[in-house]
């Protein structure tokens, strides 16, 4: 009896298993033809504990709509009763529903390089199976590196340099000491499960002020892709989020510069950073990294890139590089 027990529980994780494979991930295409290479996968997923500032939403926005490739049952991984579906009412009428997505889209950087974006809510269910279905898009397309993206509230001040913390699969920038315990949400998830895949997987993560965490804070938004753009060589568009960047201290003085709390609530925050400085292991987006490549990486990084630009002008990469009418 009890023997009988253990096969039926046995057939049923199989049963789940396959049905999550093939239910869960839709592709718009057929997942058997050969896919073009892509090789840097970014998880701007918002929602949960790391989503202060908007930033994911404004570094998945900055690359437009993009190609839909492959989408997650909405089904089968929301519970619409903590992300509702969104309903237009016009003059009383509802005339569009929205559902909460999860979807992957190619989009191109700003010299024509394919990356892939994940992009949507924050699932509530299932993210073991997802962590699978992204696997599979990644193993499909060659995927090196993934980078998940977001904002951390904290107590620092809009008038002081954003910095990141950056952390990954069994490893951290800068070197940390210290050992802790923490619950993490759907995009460090996949940094640690796909890590275990041997993906290069990065956590980026910026400081936000906490007075700032509902909204969309575009300074922190753009040195996360700064750094992301100069680890990946991507050429992001970080200058669009660099010129909202600009005027943005100005709005926020505008809305709370009359408040005398503000004021010394700022002064306050002003004080404590230029005391004690970027927290430890957080990073300013353009400290110098100090993990050196040996010979055989730089070899191996070089044939795969004269791999995959043998009959492409050489440009300029990275975070330097701008729209051509900057």
């Amino acid at each position: 009896m009890r023997h009988t027990i253990i096969q039926e529980r046995q057939l049923v994780v199989i049963i789940e298993r396959r049905w999550s494979m093939t239910d869960l991930l839709e592709f718009t295409s057929d997942p058997d033809e050969a896919p073009q290479q892509i090789s840097t996968l970014i998880c701007a997923v918002g929602g949960g504990p790391f989503d202060a500032g908007g930033i994911a939403g404004s570094i998945a926005q900055s690359f437009g709509e993009g190609e839909l490739i492959a989408s997650f049952d909405p089904d089968l991984i929301f519970d619409f009763r903590s992300e509702r579906p969104m309903i237009t009412f016009e003059n009383g009428a509802m005339t569009r529903m929205v559902d909460p997505r999860l979807d992957v889209f190619v989009v191109e950087d700003i010299e024509g390089e394919k990356l892939l974006i994940l992009r949507g809510n924050e699932p509530d269910l299932r993210w073991h199976s997802l962590a699978e279905g992204v696997l599979q898009l990644a193993t499909q397309f060659g995927v090196e590196k993934f980078y998940a993206i977001g904002g951390l509230p904290s107590g620092i001040p809009h008038t002081r340099p954003v910095d990141l913390l950056i952390r990954g699969y069994r490893r951290t920038h800068p070197e940390q000491d210290a050992t802790y315990i923490q619950s993490v949400n759907f995009s460090e998830f996949l940094v640690y499960t796909l890590g275990t895949s041997g993906i290069d997987t990065s956590s980026v993560l910026a400081r936000v002020p906490f007075y700032l965490v509902n909204g969309v804070y575009a300074a922190a938004a753009g040195a996360v892709a700064t750094f992301v753009a100069d680890d990946s060589g991507l050429a992001l568009p970080v200058g669009d989020l660099e010129r909202v960047a600009q005027t943005e201290s100005d709005q926020i003085e505008a809305v709370y510069g009359e408040q005398e709390d503000f004021r010394s609530l700022v002064a306050s925050l002003e004080d404590d950073y230029d005391t004690e400085g970027p927290n430890s292991g957080f990073i300013l987006p353009n400290d110098e990294l100090p993990e050196i490549p040996t010979a055989d990486e730089i070899g191996e990084a070089a044939e795969k890139y004269l791999a995959r630009r043998t009959d492409r002008p050489q440009r300029k990469r990275g975070r330097h590089a701008r729209r051509p009418e900057e």
